[in-house]
């Protein structure tokens, strides 16, 4: 047989048993966060099951798209246990072909899948799911006070019952909870200028925002220096700032760089936008060593009750590395180790060891 028709077959044996996989999951997924999508609708009047259904629609892309390492893992253990439960592995080393050649298409498809996934169907599903966040908040009846692009600082807008509040600092201290170089606007609900505030700080405090050295300028364009300090009722704790934040899995690659550095500058935390990024960089890696793994628990003689083992072993081998990657990732959050370090180490180390056992399996 050609080697490039070999190729082709092994490749095809692995797609369907990821594709297989990714179907059920999808349908796992959307079932469940259907349950999930009516819990969160029931308590809002005239929201039934289509605007439940378009929530799920919208998130189950990126859910579905958070499993593509474990749909690999199993999807590639499933395709080596049938070829070597029908003896097609032991044919294919006894022609020549070394266990390296076996896995190859596989490891190809892997990397090339990864690659598909971070440079296209991640940002749509990114945009999906950004989509259902805003929708989300439109249920609760809560508007994004965090403008997501920070251009040239931080840009905060909340909505009361009477007027619009929008505010632009220059940064934002952490350790002070501090904004620096705030303008304040208040509008009418129609957009319609009544005051504007500058100060070279302001502190939100319990729901305030407590303006230092405060200028007031009004419709009449009066402008007159205020008290030392002026206070501003705000909608939201400094901790709900911070939550207002786009969330990092409604983010795609494409947009992360330059958001991490916006943020950066306006001195917010970047930690977990970091991770993303660096997780995203590395699912190419990633999934190929769901491929060394599978292959490394698939390749031995079959034996009876060898499909148990075989489940048992990669179940919790993708739990082991599901663990490492939360505990590396809670490591960064805490600082104690880089972001690199701790994004790309579970991958490497979970692949390094597939491949010893491969080796071994090889030269065995």
């Amino acid at each position: 047989m050609p080697r490039f028709t070999l190729y082709r077959y092994l490749s095809v044996r692995t797609l369907t048993g990821v594709i297989g996989l990714l179907i059920i999951l999808a349908m796992m997924t959307i079932l469940i966060d259907m349950i999930e999508s009516l819990r969160e609708v029931e308590r809002i009047e005239n929201a039934g099951i289509g605007f439940a259904a378009q929530l799920t629609l919208l998130r189950a892309p990126k859910l579905v798209l958070t499993t593509m390492p474990f749909i690999f893992l199993f999807g590639s253990m499933w395709a080596f246990y049938q070829l070597n439960k029908r003896s097609e592995v032991a044919v294919m080393r006894s022609a020549g072909l070394s266990i390296w050649g076996i896995i190859l298409p596989s490891a190809i498809l892997a990397v090339l899948t990864g690659i598909a996934v971070l440079t296209f169907a991640d940002p749509a599903a990114s945009r999906m799911s950004s989509e259902a966040e805003s929708i989300k908040n439109d249920i609760r009846g809560k508007s994004a006070n965090l403008i997501k692009e920070l251009n040239g600082g931080i840009w905060l807008r909340q909505r009361t019952d009477e007027q619009t509040l929008i505010l632009h600092a220059s940064s934002y201290d952490a350790d002070n909870n501090l904004l620096r170089d705030v303008v304040l606007w208040k509008q009418t609900l129609d957009g319609v200028f009544l005051e504007r505030w500058d100060a070279e700080q302001a502190e939100i405090q319990d729901r305030r925002y407590v303006l230092h050295d405060a200028r007031l300028r009004t419709l009449e364009g009066q402008d007159r220096q205020v008290r030392e300090t002026q206070v501003v009722d705000a909608l939201f704790s400094i901790d709900e700032l911070r939550e207002d934040i786009a969330k990092p899995e409604t983010m795609s690659i494409w947009a992360l760089p330059r958001f991490i550095d916006l943020a950066r500058d306006a001195g917010l935390p970047t930690v977990k936008y970091e991770l993303r990024y660096h997780d995203l960089l590395a699912l190419p890696v990633k999934l190929l060593a769901m491929v060394l793994i599978a292959a490394s628990f698939s390749m031995k003689p079959v034996r009876q009750g060898g499909t148990v083992r075989l489940v048992l072993w990669g179940i919790a081998a993708g739990f082991l590395l599901f663990i490492s990657a939360e505990i590396s990732n809670a490591t960064a959050e805490a600082r104690l180790v880089p972001v690199v370090l701790a994004a790309w180490a579970p991958v490497f180390i979970a692949g390094f060891l597939a491949l010893t056992f491969l080796f071994n399996t090889e030269d065995g």
